[in-house]
């Protein structure tokens, strides 16, 4: 049988086709999830389908493992089926050897030694080509069993891939759907710390608000302590000042005694051990043999010397004043304790404070009342006034009835003593007129200038008059206090103006004494300097002063008597009318 499939095999001229390798089919390139699902599928069904048709066959239809792998090969060489049989049938009608016929005839028949020995030799090269071609059989089947194990080791590996790929697969189905809890997670953690971070803003936001209550509470409770201190009186204030400095002086008692006991125990200590040490010299001094005795002169230094021991012992250490000069004041941090300990003290200092109010009220009422007086009898004085002004309206009438009766009786005079006496008398009576003229006009205009003219005194004279009497005509219309003031307001716009003519020819004078001075100087002759320029000196360093603004209490002032209606100036005197602020 091996022998026809290997004349089978010769007779086949198999031209096998190159392979070539495609891009596509490159086994290096990994192919998509879809495709891997697809061609795994498919071997699935493949295999299935050919275990349900090898159930259905004879047992001679069945083929074995190596006839498998032989017709894989044929099928990959190109060769099928219907080239195989034709093979076989090109076999068998080939004449067979005349050597292999069996029979009867072939037993009886007589042959020669030649014959034989020709029939022999055929033999032998027959048997030696059966042995030539098992030999090639057995190569081959050796080829094939190792065809066989690279193929099954192939199917191994990939067996062993596809496992892979399913723990892959299953590997990567196990991370998605660790990845997606995980995910799922860190969604309800987020979730959970947004409303934890919405909680904390709430609580955060309820805290604020509470910090703030208690911040106004504090600045309320503040506002009332001091409102308190200031209604502490004053006597208290002191003692608890006297008492605190009275403590820091106990304090600082007991500091510099502990300092001066720690310092006399060194210093005893350290003079102790001095003696100590002079007692063993002493001790070891008598012990020797050849010592002299002592004299009063010798015991007399040594006492002297251990004497300037001790001062110089007590040098080392601080006295008294120096540690009372080093010791650092510092406060115990308590703060003073209110004097209102009791409601009682409260409703004391509130009805003190009632009480002088109603006293204020009282002296207020009472002020208002002597206003009311004060306005009465000015409207009294007023009316006063204005019936006197009455009166010297009409005693100003009558002066000028009389002055012009008199006017007549004197040109009456003139006339009659011009008749009577010459004219060197009348000249004497006209300078005597005129001197009376002159007085009345300076007495009338302030001016004492002699003018020399008795018509034009007698002129200034009369519109004097005339302007007192249109003043007293305007104080009677419009008020003495209008007129005065507009008066004071002509005289201070008269003020201005003398000030600012006065300032202008100032300003004038100045710059022409610098316009003389300008023209000196440009007339001058030219000095250069010779030689190094002086140096000057640095300027002193300069401290720039803070100006600080003293606070007066206004504001505090304005804000306790808004809430309590009463304030507290700087003595500490309660007061229930509205704060002015000190003009600086």
């Amino acid at each position: 049988m091996r022998c026809r499939v290997l004349h089978v095999s010769k007779a086949l001229n198999i031209n096998r086709q190159p392979f070539h390798t495609l891009e596509e089919d490159n086994p290096f390139k990994l192919p998509p999830d879809d495709q891997i699902f697809a061609i795994r599928e498919k071997e699935r069904q493949r295999r299935a389908e050919e275990r349900e048709k090898v159930k259905h066959q004879h047992v001679w239809e069945k083929l074995t493992s190596a006839s498998r792998i032989s017709r894989t090969r044929r099928v990959d060489d190109g060769i099928d089926d219907a080239q195989v049989a034709e093979a076989a049938r090109k076999a068998r009608a080939e004449p067979r050897p005349e050597g292999l016929a069996t029979g009867r005839d072939a037993r009886r028949e007589k042959e020669n030694i030649a014959d034989f020995v020709a029939k022999k030799r055929e033999m032998f090269l027959v048997q030696m080509s059966l042995d030539v071609k098992k030999a090639e059989i057995l190569k081959l089947d050796a080829r094939a069993k190792d065809k066989e194990e690279a193929l099954n080791k192939s199917k191994q590996m990939l067996d062993k891939d596809v496992e892979r790929f399913d723990a892959f697969l299953s590997n990567n189905d196990d991370r998605a759907h660790d990845a997606m809890q995980k995910a799922d997670k860190m969604a309800k953690d987020k979730q959970d710390r947004v409303i934890r971070i919405k909680q904390l803003k709430s609580q955060l936001s309820a805290i604020q608000s509470e910090i703030a209550k208690h911040r106004e509470q504090k600045d309320e409770c503040l506002r009332f302590k001091d409102f308190l201190v200031n209604l502490t009186p004053g006597e208290w204030k002191e003692q608890k000042r006297e008492e605190k400095k009275q403590r820091k002086l106990e304090r600082r008692r007991i500091a510099v005694d502990a300092r001066m006991g720690e310092i006399e125990e060194r210093m005893h200590a350290e003079i102790e051990a001095e003696e100590q040490a002079f007692k063993e010299k002493e001790e070891k001094e008598k012990k020797g043999r050849r010592r002299q005795k002592k004299t009063e002169e010798d015991e007399q230094k040594e006492r002297d010397q251990m004497e300037a021991r001790r001062r110089r012992i007590a040098r080392k250490y601080p006295t008294r004043d120096q540690v009372d000069a080093e010791y650092v004041e510092y406060s115990s941090g308590e703060e003073m304790p209110l004097y209102f300990q009791e409601p009682k003290q409260l409703l004391d200092i509130f009805t003190s404070l009632e009480e002088s109010n109603l006293f204020l009220i009282q002296n207020s009422q009472d002020t208002e009342q002597a206003l009311e007086e004060l306005e009465q009898k000015f409207a009294a004085m007023r009316k006063a006034r204005e019936a006197m002004s009455n009166k010297m309206k009409l005693q100003i009438g009558q002066l000028e009835r009389q002055i012009t009766d008199e006017k007549s009786k004197c040109d009456e005079l003139k006339q009659a003593i011009s008749q009577k006496h010459g004219g060197s008398e009348i000249e004497d009576l006209l300078d005597k007129l005129g001197e009376g003229v002159q007085e009345v006009h300076g007495i009338c205009t302030h001016e004492n200038q002699d003018d020399g003219d008795t018509l034009q005194m007698l002129a200034r004279i009369e519109s004097k008059l005339e302007e007192y009497l249109a003043y007293l005509d305007e104080a009677e219309e419009s008020g003495l206090g209008a007129r005065v003031l507009a008066e004071e307001h002509k005289k201070e716009r008269q003020r201005r103006l003398d000030l600012r003519m006065s300032r202008k020819l100032h300003q004038e004078k100045k710059i022409e004494d610098r316009l003389k001075a300008s023209l000196h100087r440009s007339q001058a002759p030219v000095h250069k300097k010779v030689g190094k320029q002086i140096m000057f000196r640095s300027a002193p360093l300069f401290q720039a002063r803070r100006v600080v603004q003293e606070d007066d209490g206004y504001e505090e002032a304005v804000r306790e008597h808004n809430i309590f209606g009463i304030w507290l100036d700087k003595e500490g005197i309660p007061n229930a009318q509205q704060p002015e602020k000190a003009e600086t």
